[in-house]
């Protein structure tokens, strides 16, 4: 009896150290509130409830295995959802967001999969909103207000390394999966960022090869983005600066370019709230084109109830010369672009 006793500790121990080195974690995101949208047509303003005023509503599952010798096998999946209707936010792509597997050690990370860019992971650090939401989002105006893949890559495969004395380096690399042509479609990212203290400096260039596609330009070649942004953290206020420039080489018609230039802060406002605004512009620079300017200015306002739950509100408005129409989608040239939001933002 005694025995069984002991074999039976003794398989229990091994049962609670074999668990101990794996984990799985559910987390998300609900975001839903009330936004209103006015494109300066003659639909008039939009007003409704909308998911993602502030953040992307999301569900996701990760775990980490421990293999030993500090070495790691990862994998997230995620994938967006409307919370005002609960739809899946990109039809067809069940995990849109995020679909990694990958391994991590002292050599860094290396994840393949569906998974954010270089160029990505480099603005979203700098943009006082974070790069999301219907108000301040950096994306609605940087590159023309057209994120090359929408800032997430398919078929790729990631390299992060480990903080060197607040150092960091990535490098990536999309497979365009074109029969006969290994380049057509394919991409590359390359970044390094210095995050210690109060400052945090981030650098990304971005190649994407689209030529055969229609989306998000007819009859492109390739497309260059480069991003160089910095904040530095005074205590109760955080100063955000960011520069980036795009180049689109048609084939068969004008090349393309375009600056971008933003300028933001973010405020502490007592214990549980933050002042965010920022200034963005889109400088096009194509030659022969004239009257192709944007500019963006945003603030909001979140909330802190507890450390999953806040409020917010905000602000933008994106004001187009006569031939410019970024600021978000179903707009015409000219037109101005104003959106107003408030709503409650859950994480789990």
């Amino acid at each position: 009896m005694k025995k069984s006793l002991l074999a039976l500790a003794v398989l229990g121990a091994f049962a609670g150290a074999a668990s101990a080195q794996s984990s799985v974690t559910v987390y998300g995101i609900v975001d839903l509130g009330i936004n209103s949208t006015d494109n300066d047509s003659a639909n008039g303003r939009l007003t409704g409830l909308t998911s993602g005023g502030q953040s992307a509503s999301r569900i996701g599952f990760k775990g980490t295995e421990d293999l030993g010798n500090g070495l790691k096998a990862n994998f997230v999946l995620e994938g967006g959802f409307n919370a005002d209707d609960g739809s899946q936010a990109t039809t067809g792509l069940l995990f849109s967001r995020v679909s990694t597997v990958g391994l991590s050690g002292g050599f860094g990370a290396v994840n393949m999969g569906r998974q954010t860019s270089v160029l990505k992971d480099a603005h979203d650090q700098i943009d006082p909103f974070g790069a999301a939401g219907s108000t301040g989002n950096l994306e609605r105006i940087f590159y023309s207000g057209a994120t090359p893949n929408g800032g997430r890559v398919s078929n790729s495969i990631k390299y992060t390394s480990n903080s060197f004395s607040g150092f960091k380096a990535q490098a990536a690399y999309v497979f365009g999966e074109t029969r006969g042509d290994t380049s057509a479609n394919s991409g590359y990212g390359l970044g390094v960022g210095y995050a210690n203290g109060p400052l945090n400096v981030q650098f990304a260039y971005n190649n994407v090869d689209i030529s055969g596609t229609t989306a998000p330009f007819a009859n492109t070649s390739e497309q260059d983005n480069m991003f160089l942004g910095a904040t530095y953290d005074f205590g109760m206020f955080k100063l955000h600066g960011a520069f980036a420039d795009t180049e689109i080489d048609f084939p068969v018609a004008t090349d393309t370019e375009a600056r971008n230039y933003m300028l933001g802060a973010s405020v502490k406002v007592g214990a549980a709230g933050t002042l965010l605004a920022s200034y963005a512009v889109n400088d096009n620079k194509t030659a022969g084109v004239t009257n192709a300017d944007s500019k963006q200015f945003a603030i909001g306002y979140t909330h802190d109830l507890s450390k999953r739950t806040n409020l917010y509100t905000g602000y933008a408005k994106t004001s187009n010369d006569a031939n410019a129409l970024v600021g978000g989608s179903s707009v015409t040239a000219g037109n101005d672009v104003t959106v107003f939001n408030v709503g409650v933002r859950h994480k789990f």
